[in-house]
């Protein structure tokens, strides 16, 4: 578990970062894919949790979640926009040729949910940002007093499969709403964070500007 700012740690969940969850304060955000769940259970013994939230519906943030609600008992806070999915256990997949085979891997166990979080709504100090397009229902948490950011896939900091860090579109083929990831990602920006923290791949330092940099690039 690796300390990012106050009451802010990051647990990486596979190799170079490439697969992340957080601790907010005592609230636990994603869980990795179902196999990454006995590695993150064991990472938050001695802690006192008292929730689990995702940021998104896929089963590299959820597949693990299951078991870090079973594991100490916690309720399970969901995306407004992505609970019936959470629900179905399975995920909105994108538009592709291979779209029948994502949609046939992209499942997970549900999990029971107890509160859905939407635009507003605290978190731990953290405010809920609605950040839709790669996820119906994608949510990001934002610290405005000191301007950090947990952004789930709104952008990769990594290029998947290589490892190979670096500002990134989420991948295609399970992003259903590539302009409006295009626009949640202009949100964030616009918020001008110090630290962005990512689904996939490491933490981002002096974010602001990179980021900015990032969308205005596409204009």
């Amino acid at each position: 578990m690796k300390p990012i700012a106050e009451g802010l740690w990051q647990i990486p969940l596979a190799p170079k970062e490439s697969v992340n969850a957080y601790v907010l304060g005592d609230v636990v955000v994603d869980a990795g894919y179902k196999a990454s769940g006995k590695k993150l259970v064991k990472a938050l013994e001695g802690r006192a949790i008292s929730a689990h939230t995702l940021t998104h519906a896929h089963p590299d943030h959820v597949g693990g979640s299951k078991r870090v609600v079973d594991a100490p008992g916690v309720p399970f806070w969901a995306p407004a926009g992505d609970a019936a999915a959470i629900e179905a256990g399975r995920s909105v997949v994108g538009q592709s040729r291979i779209r029948p085979l994502v949609a046939a891997t992209n499942r997970f166990d549900p999990v029971p949910i107890a509160r859905t979080l939407s635009e507003g709504d605290d978190v731990a100090g953290f405010r809920v940002v609605d950040v839709p397009g790669h996820s119906p229902g994608h949510i990001a948490f934002w610290r405005e007093s000191d301007r950090v950011l947990v952004l789930g896939d709104v952008f990769f900091n990594m290029l998947l499969p290589r490892l190979k860090p670096g500002l990134r579109d989420p991948l295609t083929f399970v992003t259903p709403d590539i302009a409006q990831n295009h626009a949640s990602q202009r949100k964030l920006a616009d918020l001008e964070p110090a630290i962005a923290c990512f689904g996939h791949g490491p933490v981002l330092h002096d974010a602001a500007p990179k980021l900015r940099a990032y969308v205005n690039a596409r204009s």
